[in-house]
């Protein structure tokens, strides 16, 4: 008989989102018999308080180091797996100081033994653990605590390993967000109906063969794959020895030419570095050639300004200004056009003395001053500097531009010759390759050979006995786990109704498992339900969680697991652990399942907590049973909430719209929401 565990209580100390009511920091929630539920808006906590439940029995430990995945491997760890940094920093990451001082303490009662686990949050550390209010006294290691923990868990559980406690814990006890499925997941099915419903030497034993049999393929299939990479090497030898004489000569002319691209790759690197100095050198003419010429081109525009300020002392600025931007860059000022032919025009009318305004002769001309002849012959110099200095530029480019031309084509030329010798030397490395191995090692590869045939023969004779072996027990198991299949199949029959409109059942199959690559599936005990359609008659098998719609494949998983609680826990209480249980339901579906999971938790000492973000109120009064107007009943229901919004910081839609988020609580507790 598997013994499930009942949370009693909880405390939680210094936890930055859930200062408590009175904000100093703790908060505590005794779980009553019956229905315990957890409401709160979006972001106040729920699924952080579910999970703190579930990890105050997990531990930094889980089926892998993220946790529970969403579909369960073939084949089980041996030993739990320890979660990783993310996994572990859950709580820490959610609050600002990372749960540094932060704890909790959770009660769980296993039948007649009363558990008290105290855990840091920031890292999971087991702190201390009381067994009927004698505290154990746990080792200083670490590991060697959380060891002696799923040790003492297992005893409680009554089930074979720290492994099957965790199966049981995420697919019967909790019903997270998540929904890891019990029913609709083959592979999770068949671990836990082994954990379950097999005597736990015996479900141990089951396990430990799945490995067995998983560790012999997987060593029969290397082994096998090494004879094969072996005889391929043999084969070739063989091959190569035969075609030796053509592949020398071949390799003989490949490495010649090789040797000539050699050679030319050095000439050319030679010729490249000589043209990279030129270039420099070259590019140092033009730019002082550049130099000179703006210098010159300076010099020029320097003096036909202070020739036009000695002809027209009085010329305003601006006129000037723009006279001499004309005649220095060809441009504008006034419009910004091309003004080169308006350049030669005032030049003309300057070098006779004319006005460059208005063209008057000098004789007419009352405010000018007579140009010097040496301020012409300046000129007619500068012009003539500006000339050579920008001839020996556009030589210098000229030349900086040609030798660029050759390193271009020498750089060119020196990369496709790499190209020709990486592939002369791939074709090197073939024909290398494709000699023959000497005598001896030809002889070493065949004995290789033959040992590895014996090996692989030998493995696969082990392998197929184990197999074999496993399936004896395997049938073991299927009569073991038949002499359930009538209590859980009446068992899901007085579920199922409760949870779906749909006529459905649970009937007793078989499941093809692989657990190897290589060899044919295993026949393993399974269950499917049988349901009706809307477009066929009668009970049609559902094999597949697509054949069912989404609220059909968990309302049906959630009557599974029910079944296996009941049936495993042989008429002792459960509690089950159900999150946002109105997802993905419609109104009325909502009251249906509400009540169905009253039902449970009213029934046998069973315990129901369950968490609701009132997105829908229909469901939260169907979980205490539907509709009531009678005080009493009211201020019951109040006791058996955890309101979230009283004890956990409180996000913007609370600051926002508390006043309304607590009208609809205590109506939705009515069961009557306008």
């Amino acid at each position: 008989m598997v013994c499930l565990p009942i949370f009693k209580s909880i405390d939680i100390y210094e936890y930055g989102l859930f200062p408590g009511a009175n904000g100093n920091g703790h908060t505590y929630w005794n779980f009553d018999p019956g229905v315990s539920l957890i409401v709160g808006v979006n972001g106040l906590g729920k699924t952080t308080l579910v999970t703190m439940l579930l990890r105050s029995l997990t531990g930094p430990y889980d089926i892998t180091g993220s946790g529970i995945p969403e579909r369960m491997e073939s084949i089980l760890p041996p030993e739990p797996i320890a979660l990783n940094r993310r996994a572990t920093n859950f709580f820490a990451q959610r609050v600002a100081d990372r749960a540094e001082r932060a704890k909790m303490s959770v009660i769980v009662q296993f039948a007649k033994n009363k558990v008290k686990i105290n855990r840091r949050l920031n890292d999971l550390y087991l702190e201390s653990l009381t067994i009927d209010e004698d505290e154990i006294e746990l080792p200083e290691l670490k590991s060697h605590r959380e060891a002696l923990f799923q040790e003492k868990l297992c005893v409680f559980f009554n089930l074979s390993s720290f492994v099957d406690v965790l199966l049981v814990l995420h697919h019967i006890v909790f019903f997270t967000e998540r929904r890891a499925g019990a029913l609709w997941d083959e592979n999770a099915q068949r671990q836990i109906l082994r954990a379950l419903f097999l005597e736990k030497d015996f479900a141990a034993e089951i396990a430990d063969f799945e490995r067995e049999v998983n560790k012999l393929d997987g060593r029969f299939r290397r082994t096998r794959d090494e004879t094969n990479r072996t005889e391929r090497e043999l084969k070739n030898a063989r091959r190569e020895e035969a075609n030796s004489p053509q592949v020398r000569a071949e390799l003989e002319a490949t490495q010649s030419i090789l040797s000539a691209d050699l050679e030319r790759l050095s000439e050319l690197e030679k010729t490249l570095s000589e043209l990279d100095e030129a270039r420099k050198e070259h590019r140092l003419i033009y730019e002082k050639a550049k130099l000179q010429r703006d210098e010159a081109e300076a010099a020029l525009d320097r003096q036909k300004y202070m020739r036009i300020l000695r002809m027209f002392p009085k010329m305003e600025d601006a006129a000037r200004l723009s006279i001499i931007r004309v005649m220095t860059k060809d441009e504008c000022l006034v419009c910004g056009s091309d003004a080169r032919e308006k350049r030669t025009e005032l030049e003309a009318l300057l070098s006779q003395g004319y006005c460059p305004a208005c063209g008057a002769d000098p004789q007419r001309q009352p405010s000018t001053v007579s140009v010097l002849e040496l301020d012409e012959v300046r000129l007619d110099k500068l012009l003539k500097r500006v000339n050579l200095a920008t001839e020996e530029s556009a030589h210098a480019e000229k030349s900086m531009d040609k030798i660029s031309s050759e390193h271009g084509q020498v750089l060119s030329e020196i990369i496709h010759v790499g190209k020709v010798i990486e592939e002369k030397k791939r074709t090197e490395r073939i024909l290398i390759a494709k000699l023959p191995e000497d005598s001896e090692t030809v002889m070493s590869l065949e004995k290789t050979v033959e040992l590895l045939r014996r090996r692989q023969y030998k493995e696969s004779a082990e392998s197929a006995q184990v197999q074999s072996d496993y399936r004896v027990a395997l049938g073991q198991a299927q009569l073991a786990i038949v002499q359930y299949a009538e209590k859980l199949s009446k068992s899901f029959a007085k579920f199922i109704p409760m949870l779906i409109a749909e006529d459905a059942e649970l009937v007793h199959s078989l499941a093809r498992a692989r657990i190897t690559q290589s060899s044919e599936p295993f026949e393993v005990p399974a269950f499917v339900p049988q349901m009706t359609a809307a477009d066929r008659p009668g009970k049609a098998r559902r094999d597949d969680p697509m054949d069912v719609s989404e609220s059909q494949r968990e309302l049906i998983d959630l009557a599974f697991r029910l079944s296996l609680m009941q049936v495993a826990a042989e008429g002792n209480p459960g509690m089950l652990l159900m999150e946002t249980p109105e997802a993905s339901l419609d109104g009325i579906a909502m009251e249906r399942v509400g009540l169905a999971l009253n039902s449970f938790a009213q029934s046998n000492g069973n315990r129901l907590v369950a968490t609701s973000n009132l997105t829908n109120a229909g469901m939260i009064a169907a979980l205490f049973g539907g509709p009531t107007e009678i005080d009493n009943e009211i201020e019951t229901r109040k006791q058996s909430v955890l309101n979230l919004m009283d004890i956990a910081a409180p996000n913007r839609a609370i600051e926002q719209d508390r006043e309304a988020y607590d009208k609809l609580l205590s109506a939705s507790l009515r069961g009557f929401v306008s």
